[in-house]
């Protein structure tokens, strides 16, 4: 995540993401009613990356006695999950972790939990005022661009040039996925970037978009897309222009459309977060620090992508990574 990614997933609507909400939120409530409530706000509720943060959540959260609250809006903006924020707010959680969609709009809406004395922790997105937040868990997204650059660099023997369609700027995930891939880039003297296109996290876009960018250079080499639904859009557009297998797509996640075309060899390859293990820390974190253990809780966690190719899609050692579209009861 993000993260941004979520137009197609957003369609289902606020209605069935604050019903999943209130059933977990009752499930969890009835069998740990003497726990303390931590409530986690996703990105986007509908989104397999944040359901399957959700899966590592619930597990901890389980293990250790506490009810968690699972909610979050329909759609990656801030004008959905402001609200969400607010109402959860008034229940007054013991912790909150939150993924936020904006660098600077979530600030405030988080600073009014600090206010009410509720620890804040960052997953997957964060803040630009990282000094307010207990701590922020993400992936290693400079990591996870640079290891896509690789990828491409590979393909391409480390010669010709090469687009980046990103989401748009002021994510914090996906700002430092396109920072990894252009720093990676000064290492391969015979390649350049010769586009940055941005798709507002639309497949449809992403599918336009390459759609140019393969008429405007007809040698491209590779195209890297720095989430789900710049994936999707970008491999369906290289298939639609005849090129699957001679421009190399490199994505992000690991989402079932996505992992559906990485086993077609549409992408070549995966850069594959953790978001399980994310919210599994999210809550251990947020559990430390109501219990009085807040010197154990690192600051900053980043944790390492996996990349997986094509060739190594139905590996086990691999799959076991691929995100789930299902909430865990």
């Amino acid at each position: 995540m993000a993260t941004t990614r979520r137009q197609r997933i957003s369609r289902r609507g606020a209605t069935l993401a604050l019903g999943i909400a209130g059933g977990l939120a009752l499930a969890g409530g009835a069998a740990r009613a003497g726990g303390k409530t931590i409530a986690l706000v996703p990105g986007i509720a509908t989104d397999p990356f944040y359901i399957t943060m959700q899966h590592g959540a619930a597990a901890e959260a389980k293990k250790l006695g506490l009810h968690l609250i699972w909610q979050g809006g329909s759609s990656f903006s801030p004008e959905t999950q402001i609200p969400v924020l607010q109402a959860l707010l008034a229940k007054h959680p013991a912790a909150l972790l939150v993924a936020p969609t904006n660098e600077k709009a979530l600030i405030n809406p988080i600073r009014q939990f600090i206010a009410a004395g509720i620890p804040v922790i960052s997953v997957d997105t964060t803040i630009s005022d990282t000094a307010i937040l207990k701590s922020r868990i993400t992936s290693n997204n400079v990591q996870g661009g640079a290891s896509a650059e690789r990828a491409i660099a590979g393909f391409a023997h480390g010669k010709g040039d090469v687009a980046v369609i990103n989401v748009k700027p002021g994510i914090s995930t996906t700002d430092a996925r396109q920072k990894g891939f252009l720093a990676q880039m000064k290492h391969y003297k015979g390649m350049k970037v010769v586009a940055i296109e941005y798709d507002d996290d639309s497949p449809t876009k992403a599918f336009t978009e390459a759609q140019l960018l393969l008429l405007k250079y007809p040698h491209l080499k590779g195209i890297f897309a720095t989430n789900v639904f710049s994936g999707e859009g970008v491999g369906k557009a290289v298939v639609s222009a005849g090129k699957k297998g001679k421009v190399d797509v490199v994505g992000y996640d690991a989402e079932p459309g996505e992992v559906k075309l990485l086993k077609q060899g549409v992408i070549s390859t995966l850069i594959v977060q953790r978001p399980a293990e994310e919210g599994r820390l999210g809550v251990k974190y947020a559990y430390d620090i109501l219990t009085g253990k807040s010197a154990q809780v690192p600051a900053s966690k980043r944790l390492a992508n996996i990349t997986v190719t094509t060739a190594e899609a139905s590996n086990p050692t691999y799959a076991k990574y691929f995100y789930s579209a299902h909430l865990s009861h």
